[in-house]
């Protein structure tokens, strides 16, 4: 059984209209995403690159003003250089409140071990130096190094996995964006397509329900004019004939005789 027209172009339009409202869901929970996806990278991710890079750059004023002191033996240096050991600690605390996997907390907890043993090899050195007694330099600059370079090592290693996390993050947002926008052409295609079929089938059926009127002929005209005087009794010629007098009867037909025997003078009076 086939639903009337009404109810088909009610669920026809309410089919697209649910189309157009889960895409439209999509692309609002897509682009919720996408904005925090972002901000976590801009917030999280730039913030503890640059912190990062700033523990990086304290750690390294910090090697330049400790040797600076191991060869000058001046207090300054070593002041300077203690103010750049509390800039690292700042930015190194930072760090762990921020880190985001197991693997930077890690890394954060390998520098802060280095450079506690870097400081405590120092401060050892300092006290040499202080109190004027021998010892062995060389012995102390190698292990210094081992220490700084396994630092710095683990800083670089630090800022290789926070640039891949960062470009991991934009190419999720990128990745996104594409599958938002094909998502949303798609849609507008489907909506489109629908949209016309659905008004050639509705113009279609309406075309075929509305038949163009019959030609109405002159005879048939004059039928549907003459038919009310033809069926009512009282009206029609014959219920009149059938009222006049015999008298004006019989005059009417010898008027038409004497008027056929004048145009043909050679029809007799008997015919």
């Amino acid at each position: 059984m086939s639903l009337p027209i009404f109810w088909r172009l009610f669920f026809s339009h309410l089919g697209i209209l649910l189309l157009s409202g889960a895409a439209c869901m999509y692309s609002i929970v897509q682009l919720g995403s996408l904005s925090g996806t972002a901000r976590s990278a801009l917030d999280n991710n730039h913030r503890i690159i640059d912190y990062q890079e700033a523990l990086t750059d304290a750690f390294l004023s910090q090697i330049r003003y400790g040797g600076k002191y191991l060869i000058t033996h001046v207090e300054a240096r070593h002041e300077q250089m203690r103010q750049f050991e509390k800039d690292f600690n700042k930015y190194l605390e930072l760090l762990k409140s921020l880190g985001q996997s197991e693997q930077i907390s890690r890394s954060v907890a390998k520098i802060a071990r280095f450079h506690q043993q870097y400081h405590e090899l120092f401060d050892r050195e300092v006290e040499y130096i202080r109190t004027k007694q021998n010892y062995a330099q060389s012995r102390f600059s190698q292990e210094r190094d081992k220490i700084i370079e396994s630092v710095i090592s683990e800083l670089d290693g630090l800022q290789a996995h926070l640039r891949a996390k960062l470009q991991e993050k934009l190419e999720s947002i990128e990745s996104g964006a594409r599958a938002s926008r094909r998502i949303a052409i798609l849609t507008t295609l489907v909506v489109l397509i629908l949209g016309t079929l659905l008004s050639l089938k509705v113009s279609k059926e309406f075309a075929g329900s509305a038949q163009p009127p019959r030609e109405v002929t002159r005879h048939e005209a004059l039928m549907n004019v003459a038919l009310p005087f033809i069926r009512n009794s009282k009206n029609s010629v014959i219920y009149g004939l059938k009222r006049l007098p015999l008298s004006t009867l019989a005059f009417v037909t010898a008027r038409k005789r004497w008027s056929t025997i004048l145009r043909n003078p050679g029809t007799r009076k008997g015919a």
